[in-house]
């Protein structure tokens, strides 16, 4: 897996399955954008330390957006290994919400909401944008977004 670091800020990796990269427009929010073929443990790997880290760094609750927009699949690990981050940092999050464009990854993200509960899921990028940009001004932050093509 290939890791870069881009001048937003942004963290990207790259594997054979696809791209994950990682943007936090303010300090209590975190997207994370998946595009490619396949989301497999190895990215779900480097979710779970990213939340992780966003919590540890914040006192208040924070807002996670998944843009799965782009994905068509992710494994049965991978989403076994989300859905236990969910339950264990349920109490720290204000939103968890992700941008859905493929029906298995919305199968999966239901299943997942079944046991989490509260996952915001949006079909239309300017929606989930929207939220994204509200998460960020709700506490006094401004509101930049990622450049085209990031």
């Amino acid at each position: 897996m290939i890791i870069r670091s881009l001048a937003n800020g942004t963290r990207t990796w790259t594997s054979t399955n696809g791209e994950l990269r990682l943007w936090s427009p303010a300090l209590h929010v975190l997207v994370l954008r998946f595009r490619g073929p396949l989301f497999d443990a190895a990215f779900s790997r480097i979710v779970v330390t990213a939340v992780d880290e966003l919590i540890s760094r914040n006192a208040q609750k924070v807002d996670i957006f998944h843009d799965w927009e782009a994905m068509a699949l992710y494994t049965t690990e991978a989403r076994t290994e989300l859905t236990d981050l969910g339950l264990r940092v349920a109490p720290r999050l204000s939103s968890l919400s992700v941008l859905i464009g493929s029906s298995l990854v919305e199968m999966g993200v239901t299943m997942a909401g079944i046991k989490l509960g509260g996952i915001r899921m949006f079909t239309a990028r300017a929606e989930f944008e929207q939220a994204v940009r509200q998460a960020v001004v709700s506490r006094g932050s401004t509101y930049t977004p990622l450049p085209p093509g990031e």
